[in-house]
């Protein structure tokens, strides 16, 4: 008898580790007539990471419009730059020690072709966004490939097939939560990610390796691990995660729709996933 409830706890204790094994989700039940999808992206434009969603492209044609975090007709917008910028006096070069600026440099000139003091004057954390894509792109067992990071790729396969293309959320949403903090506590934060990438230089192919293994529960125990300031983390993923749940559980009311967000937003009890089933819809893994 002891063997087997230890062999029952086991399974359930496995169980619960691998809620999240999917990178595709069901929507259905909650009155819609038609069932939408859920995917989760990763910012790459690695060869492998597109194959996997080509995987799922079947259910992207099913849909009848596509809705990914925000609409690139509004981050095409060029105030958006002007939103980002921050003000006389800032300088990234003096907020962050030479050492770590020079390897700043070197990563951004290989990823952007530009030096990093063309964003001296920018928010600290696009910077430190494009510092964390480029450690992803090197994980390209192929090489860099030159094409579309996934989610915009999608687009463009939704434009040609003449969907109903929709923002999740707002551009002035997305610049309120990177700024949720002060642009030296951003400063600090992009310190912190280019000691981790020194101390950690597979740290990029661990994130595509449990990607393609459609692995989101080590994924998300991943970005645990990441020292990031509480409110920080609230505002770019809890807060965000709370918005697209609302937002997603209405235009899928109206229409069956293919909907990309960044995977990390999928999983836990404030993810998506959890945040759609409150609402009283199903959300099942597809796994192809």
């Amino acid at each position: 008898m002891k063997k087997l409830f230890l062999f029952l706890f086991l399974l359930c204790s496995a169980f619960v580790q691998a809620q999240y094994n999917s990178l595709l989700w069901k929507i259905s039940g909650n009155g819609l007539k038609k069932p939408s999808f859920l995917y989760g992206t990763m910012h790459t434009s690695d060869s492998r990471v597109l194959a996997m969603g080509d995987s799922a492209m079947s259910y992207f044609n099913s849909a009848k419009a596509y809705a990914m975090e925000l609409d690139p007709k509004e981050a095409l917008d060029m105030s958006l730059l002007s939103k980002l910028m921050m003000g006389k006096g800032y300088s990234l070069k003096k907020m962050i020690p030479e050492r770590e600026y020079n390897i700043l440099d070197s990563v951004v000139k290989k990823e952007t072709g530009f030096s990093v003091s063309l964003f001296d004057n920018v928010a600290p954390v696009l910077t430190m966004t494009i510092f964390e894509t480029s450690g992803m792109e090197l994980s390209d067992a192929g090489g860099k490939s030159k094409k579309d990071v996934l989610d915009l790729y999608f687009h463009k396969l939704a434009k040609k097939k003449k969907k109903k293309i929709i923002g999740i959320e707002t551009v002035d949403e997305q610049i309120d939560a990177l700024n949720s903090l002060s642009y030296q506590e951003q400063a600090d934060l992009l310190i912190k990610e280019i000691h981790s990438f020194e101390e950690n230089a597979t740290a990029g192919t661990d994130l595509v390796k449990f990607y393609l293994e459609q692995n989101l529960d080590s994924l998300a125990t991943y970005d645990e691990d990441v020292q990031m300031p509480e409110k920080f983390y609230k505002a770019l993923v809890t807060d965000r995660n709370m918005r697209m749940a609302n937002r997603i559980a209405e235009f899928i009311k109206e229409q069956p729709t293919f909907i990309a967000v960044g995977a990390l937003h999928l999983p836990k009890q404030k993810g998506v996933i959890e945040l759609l089933r409150k609402k009283g819809f199903i959300v099942e893994a597809v796994r192809k």
